[in-house]
């Protein structure tokens, strides 16, 4: 086969051939595992443990976190987006005096709900959840229900929130000033 007038060269092809092998292993050996953007050690500004986000929050470049546009007392939803999609979200919904976790759960379709800590918290696959009594502090309500939840969770989401929850929701309860 002829090119031109010339005769390809078999090197040329080789070389080229050996130089995107190169490239394709120097690619795929400098990529580190992990996250490459700095992790916090809040989720917008309420303090999480920064070891546990580490792990729940999508590897990526860039990490930005999102409160919307209603304040705590209001119901504040917070979205940790990872390269613009959603990894980790804490949303609180407000609610009557003497709402509880149950009533949260009562007409939901989630599986396999673990009450701990004597029913104070409830994990499920890929979220965690408290009911807060904080009479006083919204319009909204008197109780608070605040949940964390691992978009795209694995094997390990459940147990990781729920080391995770408990004191974040004590945090939440601080931060929003509610009686002890």
């Amino acid at each position: 086969m002829r090119l031109n007038g010339h005769m390809p060269s078999h090197s040329h092809g080789a070389l080229v051939g050996a130089l995107l092998c190169t490239l394709s292993l120097t690619a795929c050996t400098s990529e580190s595992k992990g996250p490459s953007y700095p992790i916090p050690d809040n989720i917008c500004g309420i303090p999480a443990n920064k070891e546990i986000l580490e792990t729940l929050l999508d590897d990526g470049d860039d990490l930005k976190q999102d409160a919307g546009q209603f304040t705590l007392e209001e119901g504040q939803f917070c979205h940790m987006y990872v390269d613009g999609n959603d990894s980790v979200v804490s949303d609180a919904d407000w609610h009557r005096s003497g709402y509880t976790l149950q009533d949260y759960f009562e007409f939901s379709d989630l599986k396999g709900i673990r009450y701990f800590q004597e029913g104070k918290y409830a994990s499920w696959n890929f979220g965690v959840g408290t009911a807060i009594s904080c009479p006083g502090v919204s319009e909204e309500g008197d109780t608070v229900v605040v949940a964390v939840n691992d978009l795209r969770w694995n094997s390990k989401s459940q147990s990781l929130l729920e080391k995770l929850g408990p004191p974040y929701f004590e945090a939440y309860k601080k931060k929003l000033g509610c009686p002890s």
